[in-house]
């Protein structure tokens, strides 16, 4: 059944090394349909969508996964919707979600009034619709945000130099009936399977079950690198000497010393302990049909 939608397209004009110009060219034809709003400083995305949140039904966001979670954020607990036009560098959550540059598709989608319920967790508070992580992945993110550019290549350069310098992060992991201490290689709560660039860090993980992976990485030596990362691309992580998923439904606490994190690939500073809970179906994102709603 089709619907009529009130829609807001929120665009990062610095996504996608700045190509969204034509994204802009092409709403001209569907301005009787939607609306758009440009944001100009971290965090505005949100604020824009808590002062339109009365005025439209869907939010588009048009960006990287930084871009997805402000909009995300601001849309928790409510009836509004989400969809994705892609436009950032690795758009781990657009992936996940089977969105694709393409604006035709994405009205449709938006037009069949489908929505799948998806999970957030709360970190501290703040809100993560897929990955969040200690440890080496968010050494990269800090490193990332340093470079003049962004892009593959340039994530390819940070992962690989951050690699040598890195050391493990030692951590205390309260789970509901255990707990975990040690040093780690990479610790991630994952609602969703994916970084970005296609990196399948929990490969079971699904936004819908009411419950997020704890993955554990122990350290790795130089020589194991390689194989980690190409079983990373090609989504063939699993349970193993070296690798640890723990699925969660109660809340966990983290004690480290580490203040760098990465929440959905954007750099952070967060203060320990962290308390991390899902909430289950409280995001209501647009189905594109191109994944099966469970």
């Amino acid at each position: 059944m089709v619907t009529s939608s009130r829609i807001l397209f929120i665009i990062n004009p610095r996504a996608g090394k700045g190509k969204t110009k034509r994204l802009i060219r092409q709403l001209e034809l569907y301005k009787d349909k939607v609306a758009f709003r440009l944001s100009e400083y971290p965090r505005h995305s949100l604020e824009i969508v808590r002062e339109e949140l009365n005025n439209y039904d869907v939010f588009v966001a048009v960006g990287g996964d930084g871009t997805v979670n402000e909009v995300a954020s601001a849309l928790v607990d409510t009836n509004k919707k989400l969809a994705v036009y892609p436009a950032g560098s690795g758009n781990g959550f657009a992936r996940e979600f089977g969105y694709k540059k393409n604006l035709k598709q994405l009205i449709q989608a938006i037009e069949s009034g489908q929505t799948r319920q998806t999970d957030v967790n709360r970190v501290n508070g703040l809100i993560s619709v897929h990955i969040t992580g200690i440890g080496y992945d968010a050494a990269v993110a800090h490193d990332f945000t340093k470079l003049k550019g962004r892009g593959f290549w340039n994530y390819f350069i940070s992962t690989v130099r951050v690699f040598f310098s890195y050391h493990s992060v030692q951590a205390t992991i309260h789970l509901e009936k255990e707990t975990i201490a040690g040093h780690f290689f990479i610790i991630d709560i994952a609602n969703s399977a994916q970084y970005g660039y296609g990196a399948r860090m929990a490969p079971m993980a699904d936004p819908t079950d009411g419950q997020f992976d704890l993955v554990l990485v122990k350290p790795l030596y130089w020589f194991e690198f390689p194989y980690f990362a190409f079983k990373l691309f090609t989504g063939q992580l699993k349970n193993n000497r070296k690798i640890q998923y723990i699925p969660c439904q109660s809340p966990i606490t983290i004690i480290t010393a580490e203040n760098k994190f990465h929440i959905d690939g954007e750099a952070v500073q967060l203060i320990s302990p962290l308390q991390i809970e899902v909430q289950r179906g409280v995001l209501n994102v647009i189905n594109t049909g191109k994944v099966k709603i469970k």
